[in-house]
This record gives C-alpha cells, sequence and structure tokens, in this order.
C-alpha cells in the first residue's frame, strides 16, 4: 500500500536560500517539513529565483516541496520605501495569505498549516483565520523587555525606542499574538521569554528558528594560547538594545582583552565617546558592517564573544558562536543563552551588571567553549514532526 504523506501548507514571509536569517529559517523548516509531508509554501516573489535553482538542483525535494509566490499589488509595493514599513506591510500581506490559504485548502484541503516566518509575536498569523485547518504557530518572538535595571545602559534615544516599542507592541500582541495563539494547536516560542508570555496556549514548546550549516562546527578551531591580548568579538546591529555600552564598559573592567565589533547603528558615535572616557578606545576596533563569512571567520578567530544584548529574540549569532566553540558571555535574557548553550556564560543582573560581565570574560581562559551542532538544519526534521505530530494529536484530542 502507498504510504499517504500529511499535507501541510506553509505561510513563509521569507523563505529561500542565502544568507538572510529569516529567509534561511523558512527555507531550512520548509525543506525539513518535505523530508516526510507534502508541502506547499506561500512566500514572496523576491525569493523566486533562489526557490527554483535550489528545486532545480534537488529534483526529489521538488516532488515533495511546491511554492507559490504572493506579493501585494505594485501601487501597496511602491509605498514601501523605508525599513520601518515592512510592518504595517507584513500585517496587509497576512490578509491577503489568509485569502489565498483559505482559497487552497477549500480546493484541496490540507491537514495542518504552519507559520513559519515572520518570527514576531505581536504581528498577525494569516493561517489562524482559515477554518478547520489546524496550525502551528512559530517559532515566534517578540515577548522580550529589557528590565528597569538596565535603562540606564540605553541612553536617550535607546529609551524612548523601548518605550516605544512597548506601548506598540503591547496592544497588538494582546490583539493579534493572543488570538493566534488561542488558535493554535501549537505555539513555538523563541525563548523561554516568549513560552511565558504565551503559558495559556493550547501546547507550547521552545525551539528557536536558528538553522545553521551543518558543517559550521567543522570550521571550529583551538584558541591561539597564550594570545595577549586576548580577543572578544561583539556582533551585531549598534542599537542600543544590543548591550553595545555593557560590552565597551566590561572591556573597561577587565585587563589584558581587546574589543572588534563588527557592526553598524545610531550608537557608534556613543561607543567612541565611552571609550574615550574609559580610556579603552585602543583596544576596540570597528570594523563596520562585513560579509557573513568574514565575520564567521572573525568569531573562530576569537577568544570569546562579548554580546549582552537585552531582548534578542534568537539572535543567530550566538549559536554560531557556540557552533564555532567559542565561549558567550551574555546575560540571561531573551535566546543568546538558549542560543549559546553549553557555551553561554551568562552574567548576572544584580549588583554590578558590567562588572559581572567582566568577571565571566575573565573567566573564559579557564573555561573555554567546545563545538555545539545544536542548531544545525540536520535536527530540523525531528523537530518538525515533533511538532506536527504534536499539533494533530491535539487537534484529534479538541474533535473527540
Amino acid at each position: 500500500m502507498q504510504q499517504v504523506h500529511p499535507r501541510v501548507l506553509v505561510s513563509a514571509y521569507a523563505c529561500g536560500p542565502g544568507d538572510e536569517p529569516e529567509a534561511a529559517a523558512g527555507w531550512a523548516f520548509a525543506r525539513a517539513a518535505a523530508r516526510t509531508h507534502r508541502v506547499h509554501v506561500v512566500t514572496r516573489r523576491r525569493f523566486e529565483p533562489a526557490v527554483t535553482a535550489a528545486l532545480a538542483a534537488e529534483p526529489e525535494l521538488a516532488r515533495t516541496l511546491t511554492v507559490e509566490y504572493l506579493d501585494l499589488s505594485d501601487r501597496v509595493l511602491a509605498l514601501k520605501r523605508r525599513g520601518w514599513d515592512v510592518y504595517w506591510y507584513y500585517a496587509l500581506w497576512q490578509r491577503a495569505l489568509a485569502r489565498r490559504a483559505a482559497a487552497l485548502h477549500a480546493a484541496e484541503p490540507f491537514d495542518l498549516g504552519h507559520h513559519v516566518t515572520f518570527a514576531n509575536d505581536w504581528l498577525p498569523c494569516g493561517l489562524a483565520r482559515v477554518p478547520g485547518l489546524p496550525v502551528v504557530w512559530g517559532p515566534v518572538g517578540g515577548a522580550s523587555v529589557v528590565p528597569l535595571r538596565l535603562v540606564r545602559w540605553l541612553g536617550v534615544r535607546g529609551t524612548v525606542t523601548e518605550l516605544l516599542r512597548g506601548l506598540l507592541t503591547a496592544p497588538l500582541r494582546a490583539l493579534w499574538g493572543d488570538a493566534a495563539a488561542r488558535r493554535a494547536a501549537v505555539v513555538v516560542a523563541q525563548n523561554e521569554d516568549v513560552a511565558h508570555r504565551f503559558r495559556r496556549a493550547r501546547r507550547v514548546v521552545v525551539e528557536a528558528n536558528a538553522a545553521l550549516d551543518d558543517d559550521l562546527p567543522a570550521q571550529a578551531r583551538p584558541v591561539a594560547t597564550g594570545r595577549r591580548p586576548r580577543r572578544a568579538v561583539f556582533v551585531g546591529r549598534l542599537l542600543a538594545w544590543k548591550g553595545g555600552r555593557l560590552a565597551v564598559e566590561a572591556l573597561s573592567r577587565t585587563a589584558g582583552w581587546e574589543l572588534h565589533v563588527y557592526g553598524t547603528g545610531y550608537e557608534r558615535a556613543a561607543l567612541d565617546r565611552l571609550a574615550r572616557r574609559r580610556g579603552v578606545q585602543d583596544r576596540i576596533v570597528f570594523h563596520g558592517h562585513r560579509p557573513r563569512a568574514e565575520v564567521l571567520e572573525a568569531i573562530a578567530g576569537s577568544d570569546a564573544m562579548l554580546f549582552p544584548s537585552m531582548h534578542d529574540q534568537a539572535g543567530w549569532v550566538a549559536a554560531e558562536a557556540s557552533a564555532l566553540g567559542r565561549p558567550v558571555v551574555c546575560l540571561p535574557l531573551g535566546g543568546v543563552p538558549l542560543l549559546a548553550g553549553p557555551n553561554a556564560r551568562t552574567a548576572g543582573l544584580a549588583g554590578d551588571v558590567a562588572g559581572n560581565l567582566a568577571a565571566r570574560l575573565e573567566e573564559v581562559a579557564d573555561r573555554p567553549g567546545t563545538p555545539s551542532d545544536r542548531w544545525s538544519c540536520s535536527r530540523l526534521p525531528g523537530v518538525v514532526e515533533d511538532l506536527y505530530r504534536t499539533a494533530l494529536g491535539a487537534t484529534t484530542e479538541v474533535a473527540a
């Protein structure tokens, strides 16, 4: 008897092979699902060339994975000019996705829907509006917040930004996020903060959307013993909540360390000023935005990553550092400790936070990291299989 594979409808605002983390995650989850399911993905047309090439190169995958493209009208697209325009456009795209998904489900019913990307828990989920379709919602994130004791490290602009973020996202999370969580058979949270926020949902699991190349741990190499000064790296946009000021302050509490910063953003001038005030400007190198391959090489050649982000939901760079066997000195906030896994060197929030980070950095000499494959793409088929089995089981329980 021929095996019948469940049909899954995947909503992926970003989906395609390449270096974009969100798109790479969508593509990795879709590929994983297609190993044991018949998968139909709806994504945006800008990913079509990369997806078409990938499917042409893998005929076996093309037999179980179908991708179609959905964009709003050219008139609406023309209004999408600034970075923040992605949020209103995404909300409208989800409305259009709901209509497309309902039509597809009516024509040939799916067993399950999976909302993969965008990973924001305060924006709408179009699949949740399709009647009779069990839904896996996530991985999603966004519910992590900056503790009050860390506000002093944000600066004026960062504080105002975080205040506005909370004022905007809290009501939208209550409106759209809670509705999606109630409707979902399974909520997949990016980290424990998000899991706690949606703890009243039917089923909640924690699984980040990180999907790293399976050969990344093989690129790890031993730390250069005896090197002085020791080298820490900070990788990320230079935004206040990424913790750049804390990283500079922590560096000033150490001896024999230098900090290499990869990224750009509005905090650059403030970090320069702080470095000069603390007398460590000669121990900090700002590299700006660099290609991913160069950044990975820098991480592999470092002694540690110093990444005191205050609410990263699932910072892939922490997973990459851990895969390369580098300790990640971080705060117990958001998804960074989860993604760093056994290589997390978590500093406490009590007392002198910058001093706590410095102490963890100094401990790296005695507690070096080890390469970890926890977040490799090869884990995803098992993850997806478990999620879908749980979702279909939960749906059966409700029906009974």
